[in-house]
């Protein structure tokens, strides 16, 4: 949820990859993934120490507004739009999803969290055939399938207790497929760091004012880790969005499958959780799944093409 990956790829993939660039290209990836999975672990460990999730929501977009302001300043007309409605109505829906996702991950395993996380581009796939009409091929509509059966191998309804928090994140990533398809329509004229940028002029007052209401002052400690919410999910952004500049998205897209292991690694050592075989099966389906149709539609796109 932390990361505007469309945007990345639209705006990175309008210029082609250097050459001899595909490992710096795949690091960048690799490590965007582990500070993605890094913050995760960070916004558990500061809601299980009693700071609420929407106020670590709202210092997470403050200090990536704070990182942002330097690269905006340098860009002139760069919050200039024709689509500021777009804009509002897609800060609005990631500030929910966002918060969810936060309100979440407090209940659940990284890894559980984290396979949920994966079902949100299959998730925009069957919301765009569903309410816009596109249209969606036999070999789609296989990936979208495969994706949910991983989601029910790796959460196993009915035969293992699921709480608040395995809903939460189901309906944290519902609302980000549809802001996936919010990205792809804005991408078409509006950069990323364009889309940054409204994004946290909208979403750093909405958490804020829902915040204050449950306000907890953090110290010190609590304060600099709520500070490297916002600088891991701001360069993870940027890592992102470079690996797809310095290689192509078949080399790289594949790397942010190591989300699954960072998160196994992470939840372990600073959570002391143990994921069984069937919830890494069930993710590894639901994010072979969701890159299927991530890369095939990139391969549309080029060829000019309707989904």
């Amino acid at each position: 949820m932390d990361t505007d990956v469309r945007a990345a790829c639209a705006e990175a993939e309008a210029e082609p990859p250097r050459r001899n660039s595909t490992l710096l290209g795949m690091a960048c990836m690799a490590a965007s993934a582990l500070l993605f999975m890094a913050g995760n672990a960070v916004i558990k460990h500061l809601a299980e120490g009693g700071i609420p999730p929407v106020e670590t929501v709202f210092f997470r977009s403050a200090v990536s507004l704070v990182l942002l302001a330097p690269f905006a300043l340098r860009v002139p007309g760069v919050l200039k739009t024709d689509y500021l409605g777009m804009h509002l109505r897609r800060g609005v829906v990631q500030a929910g999803s966002m918060i969810a996702f936060f309100y979440g991950i407090v209940h659940i395993s990284l890894v559980e969290a984290n396979a949920l996380e994966f079902t949100s581009p299959i998730l925009a796939t069957l919301i765009a055939m569903l309410f816009f009409g596109e249209p969606v091929r036999a070999r789609r509509l296989i990936a979208m399938g495969g994706g949910f059966l991983g989601a029910m191998i790796a959460l196993r309804p009915g035969f293992q207790e699921l709480n608040q928090g395995h809903g939460l994140i189901a309906f944290a990533s519902l609302l980000w497929a549809v802001v996936l398809l919010y990205i792809r329509r804005l991408s078409a004229s509006e950069s990323a760091l364009t889309q940054s940028l409204y994004l946290g002029l909208v979403l750093t007052p909405v958490a804020g004012a829902l915040a204050a209401t449950v306000w907890v002052t953090p110290d010190l400690e609590q304060f600099l880790f709520l500070c490297m919410v916002g600088v891991t999910a701001t360069t993870g952004q940027y890592l992102f969005a470079q690996a797809f500049r310095y290689a192509e998205m078949t080399a790289v897209l594949p790397l942010d499958f190591t989300k699954l292991i960072w998160s196994s690694l992470i939840g372990y050592f600073a959570f002391s959780y143990l994921p069984d075989a069937l919830t890494l099966l069930g993710a590894t389906i639901i994010f072979a799944a969701g890159a299927y149709i991530t890369l095939r539609e990139a391969q549309l796109a080029r060829q000019g093409r309707a989904l």
